[in-house]
């Protein structure tokens, strides 16, 4: 267990897993990574925070966890000395096995033997959690340690929170020991080869494609993609990605070279719009959603989604509206967020029915976020009133311009179609949730004031594409 050094971890290994052009990159070319986003460096954070609550399942633990990479070969002296004390619970235990180094959420020692605990901040567990868990089972294996069982830890999607969380509630564990040893042989090939491709002196010819935003965004993505050509296969930006991965893998990697009646009819029209660089303008389809004769009050919602549920009646991950920004039909305009730490429910519901009773119909954008928490704390309002998301006209390809991405959020979609300036403020929608959960006593006031800005840009961002879309099917274009 006391080995010097190491050439692979979980996180190196995983990327392996995902494309070991990555993993050489990673290792010999850091350089060219791309800078993390704002909301990856989030969910870094909230990965630690849920981690950190789940040591409360199995309280009075030691923490073996090293302050530094320089540390790691105390962190396993450290780890050695607990197991071999039979210490009977240990946080992040750190091991190393042929070169390869992991550090464990949780290990407990009771009666039964050695247990290993992996903590996940999601509400279910992916095949990706399900071959870091076997790579972490095989390294601990190696060291000679006998684990008892594995399991993986996240939180429980049924939990529903009332008052002060119970963290026996609040998460879920879910022993996945039998299918980590069937992984054994996997593990063992992966990790041989990651040895060979780091040992290479020229990164390998892996080509760009669906790995590269599968199971997590690459960051090298920047480097990798900066000399796609402009005809790409990939640039259909109106037809699902994997339908493009799979054209680009059967040799179709030009729009040009895909051939006639390949495509599903849906996806033909966008292909012939790319061809033809004319719009798609389904007025029938546009209708459907936007025709009516009420004036419409235009709304942009503020949505957050912690992990750990902040008020009462909320899920984990369940989308909760804190903040509005609106025009109504008179030209009235103003921005409302509620005081982190207050239950926005009832303030939101008042100022949302208030808007919805004067005109009968709310036009928004946010997708299915906005729709979802909609549905389950406003049903009264969304069955009495009309709510229109004007982002379905574009997922559902009524509208369409070459280039365009339909699921890049109206603020974006605004910018494309030319209808804001190129000063508008733009936070996406993450972003923006991040930023209230975070706010600070010393800066919530800079903090609510920029959130309010962003709420108006994007609320002028859906008026404007609104009547674009009316234009459209009022032949005024």
């Amino acid at each position: 267990m006391a080995e010097k050094g190491h050439f692979l971890s979980k996180s190196t290994f995983i990327r392996g897993v995902q494309c070991l052009k990555s993993l050489y990159l990673n290792k010999h070319r850091p350089f060219l990574r791309d800078r993390l986003s704002p909301e990856q460096l989030a969910k870094f954070r909230r990965g630690h925070e849920v981690g950190k609550l789940a040591w409360q399942l199995f309280p009075g633990g030691i923490n073996c966890a090293p302050g530094h990479p320089s540390q790691y070969a105390a962190a396993l002296e450290k780890t050695r000395k607990l197991i071999a004390d039979e210490t009977s619970v240990l946080y992040e235990a750190a091991f190393s096995h042929h070169g390869v180094l992991v550090l464990l959420d949780i290990l407990v020692k009771n009666e039964q033997g050695w247990h290993a605990f992996e903590v996940k901040s999601s509400a279910s567990i992916s095949e990706t959690y399900i071959t870091d868990a076997a790579l972490q089972y095989h390294v601990i294996s190696g060291t000679g340690l006998n684990l008892n069982s594995f399991h993986i830890i996240h939180l429980n999607p049924d939990f529903v929170r009332d008052g002060i969380p119970d963290v026996h509630k609040l998460f879920s564990i879910q022993e996945v020991t039998d299918r980590l040893r069937e992984l054994e042989s996997f593990i063992v090939a992966q990790i041989g080869k990651s040895r060979e491709t780091l040992s290479l002196k020229h990164s390998p010819s892996i080509p760009t494609g669906q790995h590269c935003f599968k199971p997590y965004p690459c960051d090298f993505i920047g480097h990798c993609w900066k000399k796609t050509a402009k005809d790409s296969v990939y640039n259909l930006t109106g037809i699902p990605f994997e339908t493009r991965a799979r054209l680009a893998t059967a040799g179709h990697l030009t729009i040009p070279e895909i051939p006639a009646g390949l495509l599903e009819e849906n996806d033909a029209v966008i292909l012939s719009s790319h061809l033809s660089g004319k719009d798609i303008a389904d007025k029938t389809g546009i209708r459907k959603i936007i025709d009516g004769s009420a004036a419409p009050v235009f709304v942009a919602f503020l949505i957050v989604r912690p992990a750990i549920p902040v008020i009462d009646g909320f899920r984990p991950f369940g989308p909760m509206v804190v903040g509005l920004s609106w025009s109504d039909f008179q030209g009235n305009e103003e921005s409302f967020i509620v005081e982190p730490g207050e239950n926005p429910v009832i303030q939101i519901r008042n100022k949302l029915g208030q808007l919805a009773s004067e005109s009968g119909m709310i036009v928004h954008a946010g997708g299915k976020w906005v729709g979802e928490a909609l549905s389950q704390h406003y049903p009264d309002l969304t069955e009495k009133y009309i709510f229109t998301d004007l982002e379905e006209i574009f997922l559902s390809g009524y509208f369409y311009r070459p280039g365009l991405v339909p699921d890049a959020g109206i603020s974006n979609i605004a910018a494309f179609l030319n209808l804001t300036g190129p000063d508008q403020i733009n936070i996406s929608q993450v972003m923006a949730g991040v930023k209230y959960m975070e706010a600070k006593a010393e800066n919530r006031a800079q903090t609510l004031r920029e959130l309010s800005d962003a709420l108006y840009a994007e609320m002028t961002s859906c008026r404007s594409v609104y009547y674009f879309l009316k234009s459209i099917i009022n032949n005024e274009t």
